[in-house]
């Protein structure tokens, strides 16, 4: 009896599968046709075999073929690529020589002082006796060279050359 129940499920689907397949193609004549790939191939051989064929009986009478002619007309002048070559030539050196030029800059290894009181910028506690040097002539030369500017400054503004913040 369990063999019977376990063999019914797979009849039951063979019966279906045989109804759904069996009954009405079983061996009818179909007409299939060759289809729309087949036309697109050989009509694509045939006209490369024309056209091959046409550009090589204009090259054997001399002529160059339509085909040729298209392609060099529509083909820049070897003019044109040599003004082209040129500019891209000395864009491209004027970009090497700035390259050079920044690159070449390494970073300050000192930098100005704008006003005495930047030179004493540390802390003025645990300092030994004797470590801190006399800075007078240091803070005189910054004087003397802010004074030389801002008498360029107003020698500048006299004669209204140039504005007030140069």
């Amino acid at each position: 009896m369990f063999a019977a129940r376990r063999s019914s499920p797979s009849t039951r689907q063979l019966l279906r599968t045989q109804r759904r397949w069996g009954s009405h193609a079983a061996h009818e004549p179909v007409n299939e046709g060759f289809g729309r790939s087949l036309y697109v191939t050989v009509g694509a051989i045939a006209g490369a075999y024309t056209l091959y064929r046409i550009s090589k009986s204009n090259q054997e009478s001399g002529s160059p073929s339509f085909i040729s002619g298209l392609i060099s007309k529509w083909t820049p002048s070897q003019e044109t690529f040599e003004q082209r070559n040129a500019i891209h030539t000395a864009i491209m050196e004027k970009v090497a020589e700035d390259r050079h030029l920044l690159g070449s800059q390494g970073p300050r290894e000192n930098f100005e002082l704008m006003q005495p009181d930047m030179m004493n910028t540390g802390s003025p506690y645990n300092v030994s006796p004797g470590s801190q040097a006399d800075l007078s002539h240091v803070v005189a030369h910054y004087q003397r060279k802010n004074q030389e500017i801002e008498a360029a400054r107003v020698e500048r503004m006299k004669d209204g050359k140039a504005s007030l913040y140069d």
